[in-house]
């Protein structure tokens, strides 16, 4: 499916905004997923440790392909076997323990791949490698309520002002049930794993609010004060800590797992990878359609005061009605 892109196509730079993706899944080992990368980008591989490598001057960049656990990569196992007196010096002896740890964990710890920074103009070419992957029989969402995979979207911001970023947020929110449906979001990732916890009904209406127009200072605030953790279908705090360093290192936990950068991180969508009829450029696209409504002030009002107006009360959950209404209203983009 082609990747519909944005009217805002440059950042504020005049450079062409890029997208970062990583992908989820099973089923296709690291050396077999390193070489997929290799096959449709080149590279050369980097192996930092039996968990983690590098994909070094491909196409864009280097890649990152790894199994997404920190006690894996960082070898933390290590140090909790020292301390019970149990020597890994001997190859064989850590090969038998990393074996094991990987089969392990690979029934319940997505495998990884995350690209480098991709111009949008050329990102349409990231479908190779998810067509590679499904060749290799890669797993994604469905094939186990175990596997919560997920694909992750960094998009670029055009610019980073405030009103750019609210305006952003506020679309998300009002398309956000239309997201659900058309997606269909995984009931495992919703409801069961912490990953995309939803935000409070309080907080996106205040956003939504048309009245509500805070400074850069307070908008990061009442992000904090509402959502003190990573784990929102879309995750401001990579992008607030490039803004306001000071602020967001020690208001939540884990930072060091946050990477300051000029981007959203879009983590809802489905990895539906083992599926011939699912792309990436699905999951853009509604994406796209956030971008396309933050970009039409006059519709974005209008649809913000529809949407207040259905939720006087505090309303917890997922709209289904005012999903189906949404099409009509992103119909109106086109006029």
């Amino acid at each position: 499916m082609p990747f519909q892109l944005p009217r805002r196509l440059r950042n504020q730079d005049g450079e062409t905004r890029r997208l970062g993706i990583e992908l989820e899944f099973a089923g296709v080992d690291l050396n077999s997923a390193c070489e997929a990368v290799i096959d449709c980008y080149g590279g050369t591989e980097e192996r930092e440790n039996r968990f983690l490598r590098k994909i070094r001057g491909a196409r864009w960049g280097d890649f990152t392909v790894e199994i997404d656990a920190a006690l894996l990569k960082d070898r933390g196992y290590e140090r909790f076997l020292q301390r019970l007196g149990v020597n890994l010096n001997e190859d064989n002896r850590r090969n038998r323990l990393e074996d094991s740890l990987e089969r392990l964990a690979a029934t319940v710890v997505p495998y990884e791949i995350a690209s480098p920074p991709i111009p949008l103009d050329e990102v349409e070419a990231i479908e190779q490698l998810r067509e590679r992957l499904r060749e290799r029989h890669a797993l994604g969402t469905s094939a186990s309520p175990l596997y919560a995979f997920g694909l992750h979207l960094n998009p670029e911001l055009p610019d980073l002002a405030t009103e750019t970023i609210l305006g952003y947020l506020r679309a998300f929110f009002l398309l956000l049930d239309w997201i659900h449906e058309r997606g269909d979001t995984d009931v495992s990732r919703r409801y069961f794993t912490p990953y995309i916890k939803p935000f409070p009904d309080d907080y996106q209406r205040m956003v939504v609010d048309p009245d509500y127009r805070p400074n850069q200072r307070r908008l990061i605030n009442d992000y904090l004060e509402s959502n003190p953790t990573r784990n929102r279908p879309l995750d401001l705090l990579p992008l607030f800590r490039l803004l306001d360093e000071e602020r967001l290192v020690g208001a939540i936990d884990n930072m060091a797992q946050v990477k300051a950068r000029p981007t959203f991180h879009y983590r809802l969508p489905n990895c539906r990878i083992d599926d011939a009829n699912w792309s990436i450029g699905f999951e853009w696209n509604g994406w796209a359609a956030v971008e396309a409504l933050a970009d039409a002030p006059e519709l974005l009002q209008a649809m913000s005061r529809a949407y207040l107006e259905r939720r006087r009360e505090p309303f917890a959950g997922h709209d289904e009605n005012w999903a189906a209404e949404t099409p009509a209203w992103l119909e109106k983009l086109d006029h």
